[in-house]
Parts: C-alpha cells; structure tokens; sequence
C-alpha cells in the first residue's frame, strides 16, 4: 500500500475511532463497511452529513481529509455533502458512557466481586472460578476467535457499555483489538463486524486500534472497564 492510501485509510480509520459513541452505533458501523468495504466514494459524504445533522464536529484536518479523499478519486461532482456547514473543534469530548467488564446479570448477583478491569485471557482468576461460565459467552468467542487469528494482533478486549448514570441492563457490547502498527485496522474491524452480524449482533462495535498510539476518550475509556479475552503468546 503506497503512501498516500495509507495515509487517506489510515486518517478515515482514526476519524471513525474519534466519532465512535458521538453518532448512533448504527451510523458507526455502516461507515466501518464502508471503509473496510473500500468504498471511499459513499463515505465522504455519509459522515459529513451526519455530522452537520447530528451536530457532531470534526477537527479541521479531519474535514479536509473528506476533500481529499474525492480529490484522490477523481470523484466528478460537489464537495462532500453539508462539509461547508460541519463545526470544527479540535477536542474530542469523553464519552458520557460508563464500561463494565462483565454482562449485565452477573454484575446484577455478583457485582460486588467484579473488579474494574477484569483479565481473562488465561481463564478467570481463582476468586471467581465459580463464574466461569458466565464472564464469557459464544459471541464473545466468535469475537475473539476472529480478530485474534490475524497475526497482527496482539490483544482483544470486550466492555460493555452502559448510560453513566443508567442501569447495566441496557449495556451493549463494545470489543477492541490492539494491532500492530501499519496493520490495515478497518479491514479487521470490518471483517468482524460482518463476523459479529452473522451471528446476530445489531451494529457490532469494533474498536481496532493501533499499539503506540494516542487513543480517543471514548478507546480510552473502554479499555479502562473492560475485560481482556485473549493476548498473543
């Protein structure tokens, strides 16, 4: 991959990690297929106008990266769509969610025991070996089993993220993949959400995220109330 398509996926990739839980989960997920799907003519325009109609900045560079990308196409027509209109702000907000490392109804009979940031890329520890079944479930394997069989990753991680002031009920789940740098991350992202749609997961949240870099609030966050499932030898 030569330089400058490097540089356009891999800013595209970074923005849609920025915009994670700002837009609806849905909008995220389309956009990642679109990305990961190779699509760059659709995408320019459906998060600029998503962002003027949600009210969502983006940062001046991130604006003209969307210009660029149909400058490099030699896409015929307009800018993308509203970008005039898009507000411009240079700072990411933190995410008004809270990330918990354990589904729901064991946090509900166990919550007391459950530690802010759970490790169980080796099993449970001993103290909860009575959850065993229970930390983890078969979605949480077909994620994991996904992400981790490309080389490049060097760890998966599964939060589940909830209201800040709200009940777990209403968590959803949120993974995350630590990559090597230069690993294409939107494929993987990509390829696991379709993974994760199969098997009935409404707008997977994947999170791939390149090791050494400076991550957004929202990565940060997550990885703060999450749960590592598998770590590579």
């Amino acid at each position: 991959m030569d330089e400058t398509v490097w540089r356009i996926y891999s800013g595209l990739h970074r923005m849609l990690l920025r915009l994670a839980g700002r837009v609806p989960d849905k909008l995220t997920t389309h956009a990642r297929s679109l990305l990961g799907g190779g699509d760059l003519v659709q995408l320019p325009d459906v998060v600029s106008a998503s962002a003027v109609e949600l009210g969502v900045p983006l940062t001046a560079a991130e604006v003209g990266l969307l210009r660029e990308v149909l400058d490099v196409l030699d896409a015929v027509g307009p800018e993308p769509v509203g970008l005039a209109q898009v507000t411009i702000a240079e700072e990411t907000p933190a995410p008004d969610y809270a990330f918990l490392p354990a589904p729901p109804q064991v946090l509900k009979t166990a919550g007391a025991r459950i530690p802010a940031t759970l490790d169980l890329a080796a099993g449970p520890p001993p103290e909860l070996a009575d959850l065993a079944d229970d930390l983890t479930d078969l979605t949480d394997d077909i994620a994991m089993d996904t992400l981790s069989r490309h080389g490049d990753v060097a760890a998966v991680w599964r939060a589940w993220r909830c209201e800040a002031d709200g009940p777990p009920a209403g968590a959803r789940r949120v993974y995350l993949a630590q990559a090597d740098p230069r690993t294409e991350a939107w494929e993987l992202a990509h390829r696991a959400q379709r993974r994760l749609v199969q098997v009935g997961e409404d707008a997977p949240q994947v999170e791939v995220v390149w090791t050494g870099d400076d991550l957004p609030p929202y990565q940060r966050s997550a990885l703060a109330g999450s749960a590592r499932l598998w770590a590579r030898p």
